[in-house]
């Protein structure tokens, strides 16, 4: 199965949220406060080209968020609900950024609980992004996912493959609505969280046979912070998305001192896991 058919976790789960919005959106005052801190409507032209292209070229050079949590739920490491992004967080999500980056935490939650058949934490982290799907006032037609994803909950294999479908919906979704930069930050968020979710599972893993493909990635990962810094790069006219930035390059000097999978000793990962803790805390608090 190609990688590129997953696009990202957080935007095919948006699907299922999009079309379990209210049709009659935010107020207008919430609809007015969404505009003034969002990016998606000044982007045009040539830099929305370019946009585009860093996403959907970051997007094509991801692994799967579900190859990743798979890994993790493969090598028996516990489930830790602690780690979930906190549902009582969703009030304080004020600005068009932090909603569009916390739908991909979410997002990425929902799977971690969908894999460990955690369905009272997959069904929080449903309820609370479909609240923001709300007042961000996004709304589409995808019914039928909607529906097989609420009968299927409980079915983890049954949800990777609803996922693995609701690609092709998500793609044509985000190039015909004109949410190139809100994309970019739902993707920002998933890939922060899946990051975040495999340093503090395996940060007191002893490296086996189990678990080396874990590490490989958790290496591998670097690419991907130096991807979204392009990308975002070409979004830092934004005041978040600048702040956004500075957090991921700081993120990514973590990584200088780490030249393989084996160098990810007890105490570098110690480093890592403060470094990317620092960037899930920017886009959560």
């Amino acid at each position: 199965m190609k990688k590129t058919r997953f696009l990202s976790l957080s935007f095919a789960l948006a699907i299922a949220l999009f079309t379990s919005c209210s049709s009659s959106g935010p107020s207008s005052e919430q609809a007015q406060n969404d505009s003034l801190t969002s990016l998606p409507d000044t982007l045009s032209g040539e830099k929305k080209e370019i946009v585009e292209f860093k996403l959907f070229y970051t997007i094509a050079n991801l692994p799967s968020p579900i190859e990743l949590i798979n890994d993790i739920y493969n090598s028996e490491v516990a489930f830790n609900s602690d780690l979930l992004n906190s549902t009582e967080n969703e009030t304080k999500y004020n600005t068009a950024f932090k909603k569009a980056a916390n739908y991909g935490v979410y997002g990425i939650d929902m799977a971690y609980a969908a894999f460990y058949g955690q369905n009272q934490d997959l069904i929080n982290s449903y309820i609370t992004a479909k609240k923001m799907a709300e007042r961000l006032n996004i709304t589409e037609t995808f019914e039928k996912f909607t529906g097989d994803f609420e009968n299927n909950q409980s079915n983890k294999d049954s949800l990777v493959k609803l996922i693995d479908r609701a690609y092709t919906e998500t793609d044509n979704y985000l190039r015909t609505n004109n949410r190139t930069a809100a994309a970019a930050q739902a993707l920002g968020g998933a890939i922060i969280e899946v990051e975040y979710l495999c340093v503090e599972l395996m940060k007191k893993e002893t490296p086996s046979d189990k678990n080396k493909i874990i590490f490989e990635k958790i290496y591998g990962q670097r690419l991907y912070i130096d991807n979204l810094i392009t990308l975002f790069e070409e979004l830092k006219a934004d005041k978040e998305c600048g702040a956004f930035l500075a957090e991921l390059k700081t993120q990514r000097k973590a990584f200088e001192n780490i030249k393989s999978s084996a160098d990810l000793t007890p105490a570098n990962m110690e480093k890592l896991s403060a470094a990317v803790g620092k960037t899930r805390s920017f886009l959560v608090q």
